[in-house]
């Protein structure tokens, strides 16, 4: 078998038309992998599981060829992930963990630790579970995509959950949070993206709040090996460190620039997000992440 590059999470080769995939160490994360492929598998975003051996964390999986991305992927990844979102429902309730509810707590002390005046947004902050059961895959990152004519396709489902799929649909607002190669979509492409995703799913939704949860997420700072119970937030303050191709104090700037333009829907949080941005600028300097790229994983 031909060894394949993977993170430091699992091992990964492939044979022939499969792909044999081993989780290392996190038996939890296997388990969430193979109940999110089975749970979508009818959807055909998602590779069909072959085998599996649980004491050995083992999975042997159906291998997806992929063609080089269009320039307008982006389409594509968000007509594929409608698809994913759209496999579960309340009926899956209990098949796999709930999405996590982001805490403000260490966002806000950050924000005071800068000296930056709070005001009255923490009503704006106050977040509930949106009661949704999209099957989310975690963790929707360029690498973790595949392109062919019938649109794309998902892999690496070891951080799935149940929960609201418009907190993945905002990757392409938020600049892909939870990835190692950040960029800002064009918004031509970034609203044409958005009306394929809810054209697939039959609704139309505000997308303001899921920016707003990304916000204030400081694991959303650190590749996923890294996430932890350290608080990037406040490690932030005082350094800096660089995760692929953008620095943690370069997320939190772009972010707050995205969330500053809220004024309809957060106004109270939009006028925060705007102060936290420019003491940011005075005590840090410019920070810019990458313009458009069409791919890469």
């Amino acid at each position: 078998m031909e060894r394949l590059k993977s993170g430091v999470r699992s091992r990964v080769w492939a044979d022939g038309d499969r792909i044999v995939k081993q989780v290392i160490g996190d038996a939890a994360a296997f388990t969430r992998e193979i109940t999110a492929l089975r749970l979508a598998e009818h959807t055909g975003v998602v590779p069909r599981v072959l085998d599996v051996d649980f004491d050995a964390r083992t999975v042997v999986l159906e291998r997806l060829r992929s063609e080089p991305p269009r320039e307008d992927w982006v389409i594509d990844y968000a007509r594929g992930l409608a698809r994913l979102h759209s496999a579960t429902g309340p009926e899956h309730a209990g098949a796999l963990p709930r999405q996590e509810i982001p805490d403000p707590a260490p966002f806000l002390r950050f924000v005071r630790a800068l000296d930056v005046e709070i005001g009255d947004a923490e009503d704006e902050l106050a977040f509930e579970d949106t009661g949704k059961f999209d099957l989310l895959h975690g963790d929707p990152c360029p690498g973790n995509d595949l392109y062919t004519e019938r649109g794309a396709r998902f892999v690496d489902l070891e951080g799935a959950a149940l929960g609201d799929g418009l907190t993945e649909l905002v990757y392409l607002r938020i600049a892909f949070p939870t990835c190692a190669l950040v960029n800002e979509t064009p918004q031509e492409l970034r609203k044409a993206a958005e009306q394929a995703y809810f054209e697939e799913r039959g609704f139309v939704s505000p997308l303001e709040d899921a920016c707003v949860r990304w916000l204030v997420q400081g694991d959303a700072l650190v590749e996923r090996a890294n996430r932890d119970e350290t608080d990037r937030l406040a490690q932030v303050v005082g350094q800096d460190w660089r995760w692929g191709n953008a620095t943690a104090r370069g997320r939190l700037m772009y972010r707050t620039r995205v969330v500053a333009e809220f004024t309809e829907t957060h106004p109270r949080v939009s006028r925060l997000a705007r102060r936290l941005h420019d003491r940011m600028a005075k005590l840090w300097g410019g920070y810019a992440i990458p313009a458009w790229r069409t791919h890469r994983s």
